[in-house]
């Protein structure tokens, strides 16, 4: 469980860092996975933009493990900490990064979205190699919406940012580098603005999404708004896909039951 200093960073900055997480039959097990994916990504797209990156969802069989992070309760108890118990996992995705630097952006434009993202890392980084960088605060308003008068050099797939030539480069923009060893998670708010400087080929990222149940009318039209803007960014990366191995439950585990019966209501699943 989190504690209580852990939770009050968390809404205070909008982010924690829980060092030494993982243990090594994780990282052994989601690196191998990792490969085993990466494979079939390499083949089946080019790496995006000038991050390189590659990005896929795990509920393929033979990313089974990484997946069934998202019912564990070492995470799954954080997450009704942070978000309230009725909330619902939205994916578990991997990313591999060969490019020097993630554009500054947030995971959601929608102000009643409540919901979180893991950052989990299978090496060591920090703010030369690709550490992720935040700006403390920006999931609370106004500091989301200030940060986007700041002109930026560049960006990728996200509206509201200010993109001018002489903008800031990444790494210009005062920031909290979240630097972490191998086997660190972060856990950081979907509203808040983060990005990445630095790296070298394959800069391994696995994440998991989770988001509180909609409770009032604005909050359920801001999930409805993020199943139209995760049908855009499937354009792009096109392995963004909730298997039938997944969508299955072969397990009959009765938290993803739940899970499956909401992103269905919601859209996230066709019929």
């Amino acid at each position: 469980m989190l504690t209580e200093l852990e939770i009050t960073q968390y809404e205070v900055f909008g982010f924690v860092v829980l060092r030494g997480f993982l243990t090594q039959h994780d990282i052994d097990t989601l690196n191998a996975e990792f490969d085993s994916a990466l494979e079939r990504a390499e083949a089946t797209m080019e790496r995006a933009s000038f991050r390189k990156q590659l990005n896929w969802w795990n509920f393929k069989p033979d990313t089974s493990y990484t997946a069934s992070l998202l019912e564990q309760p070492r995470f799954l108890d954080k997450v009704k900490q942070l978000l309230g118990e009725d909330v619902v996992a939205s994916f578990s995705a991997s990313n591999s990064f060969s490019g020097d630097r993630t554009d500054w952006h947030p995971d959601t434009s929608q102000k009643n979205w409540r919901g979180l993202k893991f950052g989990i890392y299978l090496q060591s980084l920090d703010g030369t190699n690709g550490a992720l960088r935040l700006i403390p605060g920006s999931h609370r308003e106004p500091m989301h919406s200030e940060f986007k008068r700041i002109p930026l050099k560049e960006g990728f797939a996200h509206s509201g940012t200010n993109l001018q030539e002489d903008g800031l480069s990444v790494d210009q923009v005062p920031s909290h580098i979240a630097a972490v060893e191998c086997g660190d998670v972060l856990i950081f708010d979907n509203y808040a603005w983060h990005g990445s400087y630095g790296g070298g080929e394959d800069r391994r990222l696995i994440t998991m999404g989770y988001f509180a149940a909609p409770k009032t009318p604005e909050q359920e039209d801001s999930v409805r708004q993020q199943v139209e803007a995760e049908a855009k960014i499937r354009d792009v990366f096109p392995l963004l896909v909730r298997d039938p191995f997944w969508l299955n439950n072969p397990d009959s585990n009765p938290e993803r039951a739940k899970w499956i019966a909401t992103l269905r209501k919601y859209g996230f699943i066709g019929d």
